[in-house]
């Protein structure tokens, strides 16, 4: 199939088996690396260890909110120098895959959508909604450029552009023009290379379903744009993909190989090493490219994180935080080397129905491809058997060690090194599995377990091949020569330019003497490299461990935050006031905290109860200069805006201590991340109120379908309530006094309200029909009529779009208040990065934190917390380069929350919350002779056990591998 844009022919074309540079073919491997989530200064290391890993591309999200913090204040400067990492990757000799969005998820804040926009009249993101779509064709005015005049039809290194991400709506009219006005977008900047649509997942072991839907009414299947399939290990749908766009290649977009991670979670394993570099082999034998997501993570720096992800992106990924290479690093290289060096192989194959004669037992996947130079058989079993039994077409019977990956390549009649008689040989049967076929060296790499018996026939003669641990075996069989290493010497095979080589833990940079710069540890001191005549010859090292000794951070400066005694005072005390509380969008606020402040007039000392009755936001409250508590802390770790049961509601309450006459409350306005769904404004939004209870309703009354407004229509519209049709409600009375107020909340029910027969809005709208994720359970606040006279019922009706009353009943919470107890004088004050230290000074370390500053000498100090005030604080230090290269983590010790600065860099959210994350990365790039670290703590807890830690990368040592060509064979 030919792309054609505009009645101009492309050089770059595809059909259904892969993609074509002028009708030469081109097969990806590829892994999502972003840019923004590491320092530019890393950009070249970080890149360079995907392509030590096999990769030949790179993808990557473009965030938007990332270059456009402000509105209409675009930034592709120092680390948001896109066209600079674009370049880079080419000058590595790799493609590159853009994801512009405008959405791209990632658990990146908003998922790439800049806040700014809660704050304008956007009614749908993520549609062709006039305002939010105004915003995004300004945006991609600026940036599609950027890509356009890099497309590898044009020289550069880009191979697609995604259009979206994983987009769920296609069964809307105004979901479809949306993703049609993108494309035109990028016609209109001259794109000519693929479309990619991320949006197709598994639906059963064996299907799939596109824009979230089985439906054919609701997917959307459009030759403009290649469908990409988004899975783990579940290789067997992409099958039925095919089926659905028989005329483009396959692609995983995201081979996911590890899982975000939520505050309160652990790291898991999960895909486990095995089970994904199986998957590997198991995707290429159905055709199908990959790109690992993430291939490396890196970190979620300053306020980037979306809802309530942990600071590290690490979370499983091949590669670790701070360049550490993984198990699962290593176990894919193999496959991944594989694929580059006979993707020639795969690129020309047909899967062949009948196995090519060839047979094996139950239970086992055997797929056979064929193309005019030979076969490859992939074998594999998810079971624990790892001796297989393979009969080939000619009858001959193979026994396969599969190993610990249980997959393996196999070769049948598989011409190499040439094509024409006495210029190539023809490897008629292995039961190794293919590593490498490398032309100058004239050298075939095979590798199995350690222990097991080789075989190999070559130009009908058979040879037996025996599998040493830890040995490069090299045999000679007609003019070509055959390399047997077992599973570890497999997965340390680098392959640099013409130089192969063994052993190493890592090889980074090639010499410009032609000597390359390897890494090696105690475990790996024995490097076999293979000469220009394909021989191995073997060296040693001596792995020399440096001990790092890192600076104590031995004195603080601690500065209390004037806000919790000084809220709303003045003017002059920096704070603005509010007719009523507003989102910290809504106050041109889009990163950070926020602090709010109001007051309260009371008639006695006591204890009360307090409501927050819309606020989708973590927020510490403090009254009268004392902590209270924090509300919305119990809400579920996975997005904070949901809970996990109905009990949890019990906790949206806070007690508070208020006395006779004026209260003043200040509340310090958590920045968790937006929902990465679609951004959703966060900060106080309702209002505040003192003297609540939750009561219970006894009765509810089923109503029948009732016609509904045009307005309600708009509201509850979803995949499932397309047409404006009477809905089923359930209603109650509710009896109030003359000076009370009821707010009534919904948790992840969407529902119409009305009560006496008037509708009454929620306080704010989810700004979207759908949700992408359908674990997300957001709750709705609506703030009830004021009775007329005492005793005085109102009948609240709610109506709902899904047959789910039973649902509406259990998520439902309503409050009463007094009207007296309502928050008024409303400020706020933009949050402070730095702190001031000027007034600072040196105090005894058992000093009461109430009297001043104070400078602990040594932070093993402690200062006792009982009878702790617990006001935020800011946390002041300095200390001197570390020496030598290996990464360094701020480990926070008695620390809990708040965000950390080096060097005036936001490195980012710190959380003690869980055990999630103890050690956060501190990047050398960022640090200078002499550093100062700021660290705000929400709690001004002092900096026990606060230390300087270095990380786990980088414990090996850096020799350089030459390539003497005189010097004695050892192999």
């Amino acid at each position: 199939m030919t792309i054609e844009d505009r009645g101009v022919r492309m050089k770059l074309t595809y059909d259904g088996k892969s993609f074509m540079k002028d009708g030469e073919r081109i097969w990806i491997i590829g892994g999502e690396i972003h840019y923004f989530r590491h320092p530019r200064k890393e950009w070249r290391e970080v890149l360079l260890r995907a392509k030590r890993a096999g990769l030949n591309t790179i993808c990557t999200y473009v965030a938007w909110n990332f270059h456009e913090v402000k509105e209409g204040q675009v930034d592709f400067a120092g680390d948001k120098d896109l066209a600079a990492y674009i370049d880079l990757i080419g000058e590595l000799g790799m493609y590159a895959m853009l994801r512009p969005g405008p959405y791209i998820c990632s658990e990146w804040d908003g998922g790439g959508i800049p806040a700014w926009l809660c704050a304008n009249p956007v009614l749908r993101f993520r549609e062709d909604d006039p305002v939010y779509m105004a915003a995004v064709e300004s945006w991609f005015d600026q940036l599609i450029p950027i890509i356009s005049e890099r497309q590898i039809t044009r020289g550069g290194p880009v191979i697609t552009i995604q259009n979206e991400n994983e987009y769920p709506g296609g069964w809307d009219e105004s979901m479809r023009r949306y993703l049609y006005k993108i494309n035109e977008i990028y016609y209109g900047h001259g794109i000519d290379i693929p479309i990619l649509a991320c949006n197709v997942h598994g639906a059963t072991p064996t299907t799939v379903k596109i824009n979230d839907s089985t439906d054919a009414a609701d997917q959307l299947i459009d030759e403009s744009m290649i469908l990409t399939y988004n899975h783990h290990v579940e290789v067997e749908p992409v099958y039925d993909l095919k089926s659905k766009q028989p005329n483009a290649p396959l692609i995983t977009t995201e081979f996911w190989c590890g899982a975000p991670i939520y505050w309160g979670n652990q790291v898991s394993d999960w895909p486990n090493r095995l089970d994904l570099a199986r998957a590997v082999y198991e995707y290429t034998s159905s055709a199908t490219q990959v790109c690992y997501y993430m291939f490396e993570g890196g970190t979620n720096f300053g306020f980037w994180g979306g809802n309530n992800i942990a600071t590290s992106y690490a979370s499983g990924y091949p590669v670790g935080e701070g360049g550490k290479l993984t198990d699962k690093y290593y176990a894919v290289r193999p496959a991944n080397l594989f694929i580059a060096h006979f993707s020639d192989y795969i690129m020309d194959s047909t899967e062949l129905q009948d196995r090519g004669g060839m047979t094996c037992e139950e239970g086992v996947r055997l797929i056979v491809r064929e193309s005019d130079r030979g076969s490859l058989a992939y074998v594999s079993t998810a079971d624990a058997k790892r001796e297989l039994a393979i009969t080939t077409k000619s009858g001959k019977q193979l026994t396969v060690h599969l190993g610990e990956v249980a997959a393996a390549v196999i070769p049948v009649e598989l011409q190499l090194f040439g094509t024409s008689a006495g210029n190539g040989v023809t490897v008629n049967y292995s039961n190794l599995c293919l590593l490498a076929c490398h032309e100058a060296k004239k050298a075939l790499l095979l590798y199995g377990p350690a222990g097991t018996d080789g075989v190999i026939s070559v130009n009908g003669l058979e040879y037996d091949l025996s599998v040493k641990r830890r040995k490069v075996r090299h045999t000679v069989i007609d003019g070509i020569n055959v390399i047997v290493v077992d599973e570890e010497l497999a997965r340390r095979c680098w392959i640099v330019e013409e130089q192969i080589v063994f052993g190493p833990d890592y090889v980074a940079e090639l010499l410009s003497d032609g000597a390359l710069d390897i890494r090696v540890s105690d475990g790996t001191p024995e490097v076999v490299y293979l000469d220009a005549a394909g021989r191995p010859v073997s060296r040693a090292f001596t792995h020399k461990a440096l001990q790092i000794t890192l600076p104590e951070l031995d004195s603080w400066k601690i500065a209390p935050c004037p806000e919790i005694h000084s809220g709303g005072d003045s003017a002059s005390t920096g704070w603005i006031a509010l007719d009523k509380p507003h989102s910290h969008e809504d106050l041109g606020v889009v990163q950070g905290y926020l602090w709010y402040s109001a007051e309260l007039e009371w008639d006695k000392d006591g204890v009360e109860t307090m409501l927050l009755s819309h606020t989708p936001t973590r927020a510490t409250v403090y009254v009268n200069g004392q902590l209270c508590g924090i509300h919305a802390e119990r809400r579920s770790v996975r997005m904070r805006d949901e809970y996990g049961h109905p009990a949890d509601w019990a906790f949206e309450e806070i007690t508070v201590t208020l006395k006779k006459g004026t209260n003043r409350f200040v509340f310090l306005s958590d920045d968790l991340g937006h929902n990465y769904d679609v951004p959703i404004a966060v900060g106080i939004q309702g209002p505040v109120v003192v003297g609540s209870r939750r009561i219970q309703i006894e009765t509810f009354r089923e109503v029948s379908p009732q016609p509904m407004s045009a307005q309600a229509f708009h509201f509850l519209y979803n995949r499932f309530y397309r047409e404006q049709e009477p809905l089923p409600a359930i209603e109650f009375d509710l009896s109030l006094q003359a000076d009370q107020q009821a707010f009534m909340m919904i948790h992840g029910v969407k529902a119409w309200v009305s009560v006496n027969g008037e509708e009454v809005l929620p306080l704010s709208y989810p700004d979207s029909p759908w949700t992408m994720f359908s674990q997300i359970k957001r709750w709705i606040t609506w703030q009830l009529p004021v009775p007329t006279a005492d005793g005085a019922k109102l009948h609240v009706r709610i109506h709902y779009a899904e047959n789910v009353p039973d649902a509406v009943k259990e998520n439902l919470a309503v409050y009463v208040a007094p009207q007296s107890g309502e928050l008024t004088n409303w400020a706020w004050k933009p949050w402070d990065e730095s702190g001031d230290f000027s007034a600072s000074q040196l105090m005894n370390g058992q000093a009461k934190e109430e009297e001043g500053l104070v400078v602990l000498l040594p932070v093993g100090n402690r200062v006792a917390r009982k009878g702790r005030s617990l006001k935020p604080a800011y946390l002041q230090t300095h200390f001197k380069l570390p020496d030598g290269d290996r990464p360094v983590y701020l480990q926070i010790g008695e620390l809990q929350k708040g965000q950390i600065f080096l060097n005036g860099h936001n490195v980012g959210r710190m959380w003690a919350y869980g055990g999630t994350q103890d050690r956060y990365y501190l990047p050398r790039s960022w640090m200078k002779a002499d550093n100062e670290l700021v660290i705000f703590e929400e709690l001004g807890l002092n900096p026990q056990n606060t230390s300087l830690v270095v990380g786990d990368a980088g414990d090996w040592s850096s020799v350089q591998l030459k390539f003497e060509q005189k010097e004695a064979h050892k192999g």
